[in-house]
């Protein structure tokens, strides 16, 4: 167990370069935009049918936030969710809305390339070699902060016309996570092009990492013991709200207690921020159970980042954590970019190997920096 003392620089570094490792690569990154540039002029053509309907299309979720991650198996692909507004009656008929929706893309297949287009409960799924677009149909609702939408939802056991407001979600987050010149910086791109540039894991703060690590690791731990995932919006929102480390290890691992407190309530309730209509927990669990199994697993997470930076491990068991909790590729990755590194420094004289085998950093701790406390959450063994 990790008691008051700080993290080593190397730990920190270390967790960044795997989570480096699970960003899109560059070239995912520019097809999935692509895609949504072709998707958004098809839209505004006479063609399409839909220039009569004032369409306006952008990114929610991960895309739109920088949280999206690569699939850490290769038999699945990643998806990029958009919001399409549409001036429609909001009361329409969910289904006239969705096959309307279905139908212009479908007529547009040759120019926007896509290999299948599937009507779901409140999206069109355009699907790509190794990506999907999640097109959702909405009306903005006027007098409401900007942007709250009404969805189109044909699931028999939820309201056919839901308010949700994923832009006024993806900028409280941006509050919490990014430094304000960050923010500043978006702003002014948002004026320009219609998705945000990505930004190198580098430049990323912290919290935002660990978010994306989060998910990584949630990924693993669902698949491995067959329960819902939890959303990425509602990891997200939560996450979001946990105290802030003092370098990404610290950061990741108040934030998994953090998520672990609260998804482990029986009665989960998280509304949007910008929109409390909008109830982020309303689809999750499917499963009763699946909630706590999380949070047990987030216990898990814990004690594992507290074994890595603990001095009496070796690299072999260190390397293996990694691999347990955030997948093979990743890992080993990650951990080979960071020994590179720490050989290099060390050969420079930056800092000295430890007896045990870690590397140990030294004066890398700013002052008034504090470690995160001992976790006391014990969920249980996940089942």
């Amino acid at each position: 167990m990790l008691h008051a003392k700080p993290v080593d620089r190397f730990y920190d570094d270390l967790l960044a370069d795997v989570a480096r490792r699970i960003q899109l690569t560059p070239t995912a990154y520019k097809e999935a935009v692509a895609h949504f540039d072709a998707v958004s002029r098809y839209l505004d053509e006479h063609d399409s049918g839909f220039p009569d309907y004032s369409p306006v299309i952008y990114p929610q979720g991960s895309f739109r936030m920088g949280s999206t991650i690569s699939a850490y198996d290769d038999r699945e692909d990643y998806d990029i969710d958009l919001i399409l507004e549409l001036a429609l009656d909001p009361r329409a008929d969910p289904d006239a809305v969705l096959q309307l929706v279905a139908r212009s893309l479908q007529a547009g297949k040759g120019r926007l390339k896509f290999t299948t287009c599937e009507i779901k409960k409140r999206c069109v799924t355009l699907g790509y070699a190794n990506m999907h677009l999640d097109v959702t149909p909405a009306v903005l609702i006027p007098g409401r902060i900007p942007r709250v939408v009404s969805i189109f939802d044909r699931h028999p056991e939820r309201p056919d016309h839901a308010l949700a407001n994923p832009e006024g979600f993806a900028r409280w987050f941006d509050g919490r996570v990014r430094p304000r010149v960050m923010i500043d910086e978006r702003k002014v791109r948002a004026q320009i092009v219609p998705v945000p540039q990505q930004t190198p894991a580098e430049d990323k703060p912290d919290r935002l990492l660990a978010v994306q690590l989060l998910k990584r690791f949630r990924d693993i731990r669902c698949d491995r013991g067959d329960y819902d995932r939890c959303p990425s919006v509602l990891l997200s929102c939560i996450a979001a709200d946990a105290q802030p480390g003092a370098g990404l290890v610290s950061d990741l691992r108040s934030a998994a207690l953090h998520v672990a407190q609260v998804v482990s309530a029986d009665d989960l309730h998280i509304e949007n921020p910008a929109c409390r209509e909008d109830v982020l927990s309303d689809r999750w669990p499917k499963r009763p159970g699946s909630n706590r199994r999380f949070a047990a697993d987030l216990g898990v997470l814990v004690d594992r980042l507290d074994e890595l930076v603990r001095a009496d491990g070796t690299q072999v068991r260190k390397r293996d954590i990694l691999m347990d909790l955030f997948g093979e590729n990743a890992a080993r990755d990650g951990y080979n970019q960071a020994r590179e590194r720490a050989g290099m420094q060390s050969r420079s004289g930056q800092f000295a190997a430890a007896g045990t085998g870690a590397v140990s950093f030294s004066g890398i701790v700013p002052k008034g920096s504090t470690a995160a406390p001992t976790h006391k959450f014990y969920g249980g063994a996940a089942r």
